[in-house]
């Protein structure tokens, strides 16, 4: 029982410090819209407000660098908002650019350079947007790999039959517990020392043709008397390396068990 509460007592934390994590970004995009606002009209709020003190001659010169600034905000969206978001704060900009390209600005073309620029900035948003979806999207997909992997392991973790795993250049990848208690440890070995004590590959060996896309069945007879009936066939492993999948069941033992 105290278990059980400890995980539910985690599992509200971790929610709430999302939830709390949430809320703090809801935060940042309207401070950096109105941040960008105040900077790019700073100059005509020094002439309504005659602040002759902070009067600068950078706030009365071509827009076009300081709507730079909105870049911020913007992939800011594409990267928490997605898509939308980078749409949305996209089209909020343009809002915030029209005064000062239809009334105020005194340079040529200025509603032209404005939109020129929101397009430009749009679509970093959207491809910010783009991009995370993606990386969400592929961080998903490995999860569910990783887990689908772990419980296929699992499964033959238990498995009276041994298992091994080997790659294409006879590495062995893989061994389940049934494979170390009947061979010992082989993991990181090459299968024809782990198997056979041998120097190189065997004359007989079925791993090219494993590795190839065929599925081969046959017999090992070890010089202990062991009898294992062998079924391989192609795996590929996390990496997209093709490599055999073999099991090894001791038919020695079945024999001598049937009446």
């Amino acid at each position: 029982m105290s278990e059980q509460k400890n995980k539910r007592t985690n599992s509200n934390r971790l929610r709430q410090d999302e939830n709390s994590r949430s809320n703090f970004r809801l935060f940042i995009l309207p401070l950096l819209l109105i941040f960008c606002t105040l900077f790019y009209y700073f100059g005509e709020l020094v002439d309504w407000a005659a602040w002759e003190a902070i009067r600068l001659q950078f706030f009365y010169g071509i827009h076009d660098i300081h709507r730079l600034l909105f870049l911020a905000p913007i992939v800011y969206a594409g990267y928490t908002g997605r898509v939308r978001g980078a749409v949305i704060v996209t089209l909020v900009s343009f809002m915030i650019f029209l005064p000062r390209a239809i009334f105020i600005s005194p340079f040529p073309d200025p509603l032209l350079r404005m939109i020129l620029f929101t397009v430009i900035a749009g679509i970093m948003g959207v491809l910010t947007g783009i991009i995370r979806n993606k990386s969400e999207q592929q961080v998903r997909l490995e999860t569910l790999l990783n887990s689908e992997r772990d419980k296929w392991f699992e499964i033959i973790s238990g498995m009276e039959d041994g298992v091994i795993i080997t790659t294409p250049d006879y590495e062995v990848r893989y061994v389940n517990p049934s494979m170390i208690r009947d061979f010992g440890e082989g993991a990181g070995s090459y299968c024809y020392q782990y198997l056979h004590n041998l120097g190189q590959p065997c004359e007989d060996c079925k791993l090219p043709d494993v590795t190839d896309g065929g599925t081969v069945r046959w017999e090992y007879t070890f010089p202990d008397g062991k009898v294992y009936e062998v079924m391989a066939s192609p795996y590929i492993d996390s990496d997209g390396t093709v490599c055999q999948l073999a099991t090894f069941r001791n038919t020695f033992i079945r024999r001598r068990v049937e009446p």
